[in-house]
Order: C-alpha cells, then structure tokens, then sequence
C-alpha cells in the first residue's frame, strides 16, 4: 500500500507536463486532531480493572510540506506531500480497590503522533479566487509517544499498535489572493488507524479514527 500511495503522489507532481496551469509551494497547516474511539470493550482480558474511555480532548497540531497544483479543462488536482505532528488525548480509568467500585481513578495520556499524510484534492475554482475541494488523503505513521498523568502505580505500557498505512477523506474550501494560498479543511477517518490499543496486559479492539480540522497557509510559485 505504500507504493501505491508514493506512487499516486509521484504521478501528480509530474502531470504539470500536460496541464494548463501549474504552480506548487511550501504550506504550513494548524490541526485540531480528535481520536474517536468506538466499542472500547476489551477483548484479550476479563479483567475489568482498567477500563478504556471513549471520551478524547484534541490538542492543537501542524503541517508542514508542499504542495502542486494542476488545472485541467477548469478542474485542478492537489496532491500534497506533509509531515504531520498530531497530538490528542487518550484516557483510561483505573480501579485502586478492588472490591470498591467507586475508587476507580481515570489516567489520561498525551498521544503524540507523528506521520507523513499525502492528500490528493480535486476542485473547482469561482471568479478566480474562491476554490472548493474534496480527496482521499493517505496516512503513513511514523511514530508515537504517550505520556501519561494520573495514578502513580498506574500501568504504565501503553501500545497503539497503529498501521503502516491508512486512508481518510478531506472537504473544505480556499482562497486564493496573489501568491497566497488559504485552505479551511475538515479531515474524515474512513477506517481504524490501530489494530488495537493494550494497556498493561488488557487488550482493546476500539474502532478508532482520526477526525480533524485544519487551517492552512501556502505560498504559490
């Protein structure tokens, strides 16, 4: 799957040979990532002292690549190559007494991730300055750190297990004045980015994705 997303990218930012219009730039994007976690029952453990909770708080991430844009018979293509840093919280609760249900204690942890997102826009340009758009966007993960604050003595072996590859989908609309180039996005997760989340020895199986909205600044040249 990698080759095919590197390969996508490659292909557009050698069609400007046969475009109408070609202009490409760097951009810098400011995101709102939120990890949405469904079905958080465990699966590898009866135990129900810890206990995955669906609820996640964003934090603020960023963007930072290239990107080209081909105009064809009144239709562009975008494709964009980004390094990602997208940070959000994850959190747990912990039962310190076993026979108290009531001394559960909840452990919340920093997700950062970081990944290469290659998104692929197809739109349309109105009175040569406004532009909507809509394209898969394709997601390679580099890696991860967790930080954890709550409960001393809490498990501290957190694993996201997260996939070499995955796709989303992005929708939003643009600006353009002069060289600048200014984008409002809302990015969908179409599928799980983890096969599974585990803490201490309790496994998870959340359908979890990446949902985010995304501010961003290019420079067209």
């Amino acid at each position: 799957m990698k080759k095919l997303i590197l390969s996508i990218a490659l292909l557009g930012f050698t069609l400007n040979s046969s475009a109408q219009d070609f202009s490409w730039g760097p951009k810098l994007s400011v995101s709102s990532p939120s990890f949405k976690l469904q079905d958080v029952t465990s699966i590898d453990s009866g135990d129900d002292a810890i206990q995955l909770l669906e609820d996640t708080d964003p934090v603020l991430g960023y963007q930072i690549g290239v990107f080209a844009r081909i105009s064809i018979l009144g239709i562009y293509v975008q494709p964009e190559v980004l390094f990602s840093n997208a940070k959000s919280e994850i959190s747990y609760s912990v039962l310190v007494d076993e026979f108290d249900e009531g001394s559960r204690e909840t452990i919340v942890g920093e997700v950062k991730l970081n990944k290469i997102d290659i998104p692929v826009m197809f739109g349309k340009r109105f009175l040569k300055v406004f532009r909507i758009n809509a394209g898969p966007v394709f997601t390679l993960p580099l890696g991860d750190n967790i930080s954890l604050e709550g409960l001393d003595d809490a498990f501290e072996d957190v694993q996201t297990n997260y996939k070499s590859a995955t796709v989303g989908a992005q929708i939003g609309a643009g600006l353009d004045l002069s060289i600048l180039t200014i984008d409002l996005r809302y990015e969908m997760g179409l599928q799980s980015i983890s096969d599974g989340i585990t803490i201490g020895e309790t496994k998870f199986n959340p359908d979890q994705r990446l949902n985010q909205f995304l501010v961003s600044v290019g420079i067209k040249f």
